[in-house]
């Protein structure tokens, strides 16, 4: 995992310029590749065709509100290594889990990062994604670099960096401004899990209660919408 700098909880303080940025920063999260595809020559042309897979889904007016998170999520699911970065973020609490608690913790991270993206994914507002380059790291990783251009603000330094999951790229971490969202999760989960004394209970009861929010505010999107 990348050795840049985390910043303290709480996590959803990591992106200052709000929640627009947040949404166009996760423009590219949708690398969505078939399983028995190779993975691209070029990740950063990955990258890009992708970030327009995802804007179009945005832009479909024949998508209700409810239907267009749920289009995302399902775009999102697909781009994101959430087995490898849920284990990155829980680190040594990780091994100490039982096998239920780990079980538990898997599905809910994964459901958590997918609904967190497609949510501020709905929230994009006219930013552009500019994919500036890509290097290969090792075997089976790739940073692409690139910057988001903002109406009226300062463009704003991404880095993307990927991992090729049988033969599809996907997305192990994004570092915006040299601020590593991994880290700065990893360092959230750790803070809560010492708060109940060392138990994964404290974090499992949070991810619960965060996918109920969840839950109620897509219920609500399709009431509003019938």
């Amino acid at each position: 995992m990348p050795r840049s700098r985390a910043i303290p909880f709480p996590w959803p303080n990591i992106v200052a310029a709000g929640v627009a940025l947040v949404a166009a920063l996760a423009i590219s999260l949708t690398l969505l590749r078939a399983a028995d595809a190779a993975p691209a020559a070029d990740p950063a042309d990955f990258v890009r065709d992708f970030g327009d897979r995802v804007i179009a889904t945005m832009a479909d007016e024949r998508l209700s509100p409810a239907q267009r998170q749920q289009a995302l999520g399902r775009l999102l699911s697909q781009g994101i290594d959430t087995h490898r970065i849920g284990r990155f973020v829980l680190g040594k609490h990780g091994r100490r889990a039982s096998d239920a608690e780990q079980a538990e913790f898997d599905r809910l991270f994964a459901a958590s990062m997918v609904a967190t993206y497609a949510r501020h994914l709905g929230n994009y507002a006219g930013e552009t994604l500019e994919v500036r380059g890509a290097q290969l790291r090792g075997e089976d990783g790739a940073l692409v670099s690139s910057r988001v251009n903002r109406p009226g603000g300062p463009a704003v330094a991404v880095e993307w960096r990927l991992r090729d999951d049988a033969g599809t790229w996907r997305i192990v971490d994004v570092v915006i401004e040299g601020i590593s969202m991994a880290l700065t999760q990893r360092a959230e989960y750790a803070a809560v899990i010492r708060a109940s004394e060392g138990r994964m209970d404290g974090l499992l009861e949070r991810l619960r209660e965060q996918a109920q929010v969840r839950n109620e505010e897509v219920a609500g999107l399709a009431v509003a919408t019938q």
